[in-house]
């Protein structure tokens, strides 16, 4: 948030900002109606009658940094704010009009989404005059016709001089290109920087772009694509290799790894915990049939061997799921061990009941009942 020489302003100034003129827009996005309480009731009112996607983005950004304030008590107190669901950092910042740069991007992405709009918000560090920022930031990617255009509508808000927040618009961060973002912002993730030989960590730090001129094979379209059609355990997984392989160069890099890999053994350990419910499901399914007598004897025997067989199966899902998570130190670590325990006494009746149907199956038919004489 610290004001960028004029130098490095004029600059992006210079190569993004020439010959645009967006006064009219602006004029008309400066104030909303206070009943307006949602993100997509702000957006819609915002783009009411504009048709041009970059008139649309225009008005959204316009709005947010002249009406959200930087929330400075939050400052040095936190990074991003890394726990916080995206829902929660929507209805922080609406309700309160303030918020640091995660709640600026959560809010600028709802609103470009419900209007139609392609965008994307990002996690990642700055530099400013060749110095490393000490908090990580996030901000903002759209997509116009195509093109691949990035925006930071928290530094367009303004600046924090003598420990308080001056709101002072500056268009300087607005549809900028990638390969002049780069300069200044760093995601985590790679494939963040919409560049097709994206610079690495190491690069970032040694203020080496020389990659930028450089042809390469890969496709950040392609990447961001399979990104999205992954479950968000498996996206999680091969963000965490990608950080990892782009170096880990400093703490704020280290500390979004270690992130991502609190909210892997989160969702490992969900995951086994639907699992061993699915087993738990099948399981009773089985006893409840079995104190029915299955049926008087009438249920088929795959019918019967087949409710075991998905415990089984379930189970062995749920002890896998657990089995390499590195929970030491972790908030779920209790209810790892916990879940351990609680594989290992439904194992146990399982396998009693799997002698009891071998038995069951291998009795003849006519005196099968006499198994449930107790």
């Amino acid at each position: 948030m610290r004001r960028i020489s004029l130098f490095i302003l004029v600059a992006l100034n210079i190569s993004l900002s020439f010959g645009a003129d967006y006064s009219k827009i602006d004029k008309q996005s400066g104030t909303i109606p206070s009943y307006l309480k949602t993100a997509p009731e702000i957006a819609g009112y915002l783009t009411k009658g504009l048709t041009n996607p970059t008139e649309k983005v225009r008005a959204i950004y316009y709005w947010i940094s002249h009406n959200i304030k930087y929330d400075v008590s939050l400052l040095g107190t936190v990074n991003i704010s890394y726990q916080a669901g995206e829902r929660n950092l929507l209805n922080e910042v609406l309700e309160k009009r303030m918020g640091v740069c995660q709640h600026y991007a959560e809010l600028f992405n709802a609103c470009c989404k419900s209007v139609g709009i392609q965008s994307y918000s990002i996690a990642g560090y700055t530099t400013q005059n060749g110095v490393l920022a000490n908090l990580s930031h996030a901000w903002n990617a759209v997509v116009i016709n195509g093109n691949y255009y990035e925006i930071d509508v928290t530094w367009a808000a303004g600046y924090i001089q003598n420990g308080k927040f001056k709101q002072e618009f500056t268009d300087l961060y607005f549809l900028i290109s990638p390969t002049t973002f780069i300069k200044t912002h760093m995601p985590f993730d790679p494939i963040w920087q919409f560049l097709n030989n994206p610079i690495t960590h190491v690069d970032f730090k040694n203020e080496d772009f020389g990659r930028l001129s450089i042809k390469s094979d890969y496709n950040f379209a392609d990447s961001i694509r399979v990104s999205e059609q992954l479950d968000s355990l498996s996206s999680l997984i091969r963000s965490n290799k990608r950080i990892q392989k782009s170096g880990m160069t400093n703490s704020l890099v280290k500390n979004f790894i270690f992130y991502n890999q609190q909210n892997i053994v989160q969702l490992k350990y969900n995951q086994a915990v639907k699992d061993f419910n699915k087993a738990v499901e099948s399981y009773n399914l089985y006893i409840m049939s079995k104190n029915k007598q299955f049926n008087g004897t009438k249920m088929a025997d795959d019918q019967i061997v087949e409710m075991l067989s998905v415990a089984h199966e379930n189970i062995d899902k749920a002890e896998n799921g657990i089995k390499f998570l590195n929970g030491d130190g972790h908030k779920l670590w209790e209810s790892i061990l916990a879940m351990q325990t609680s594989i290992n006494k439904l194992r146990e009746n399982i396998e009693t009941e799997d002698a009891f149907v071998k038995k069951y199956i291998s009795t003849w038919k006519p005196t099968r009942m006499l198994l449930f004489v107790r």
